[in-house]
């Protein structure tokens, strides 16, 4: 929160300072972020190729897709122990899959009525 606000109270200076400059001091001192090209901007700060970028790319998704894949496994294997280990788990289960099937039921009646 701490850091939040710090960035916060320099956003807002900037602002400050930004709305005080003269027509020409903005031409002279420009540093409004959102005119900056933000991909010549990362390959200038982290020295990088930009011909790397696709193979990064892929490998982030990658990584995204395992992670996702393994909290989902991870969050049906806690699902499925809590659900052995409690009736009252068991039935919240039955209950929301009842009215998943009553809501699709529902849905397929309502789409073949049009």
């Amino acid at each position: 929160l701490r850091a939040f606000l710090f960035l916060a109270s320099n956003c807002n200076n900037v602002n400050m300072l930004m709305s005080q400059l003269s027509p020409e001091d903005k031409k002279t001192f420009n540093f409004d972020v959102q005119q900056l090209h933000w991909a010549e901007y990362s390959k200038y700060v982290l020295n990088e190729e930009m011909s790397g970028l696709p193979a990064a790319r892929k490998h982030l998704n990658k990584l995204r897709n395992l992670r996702y894949g393994f909290n989902t496994v991870l969050a049906i294997l806690i699902w499925c122990i809590f659900i052995a280990r409690s009736q009252m788990a068991r039935n919240i289960w039955y209950f929301v899959v009842s009215l998943c099937y009553k809501f699709l039921s529902y849905f397929r009646a309502s789409i073949t009525m049009r």
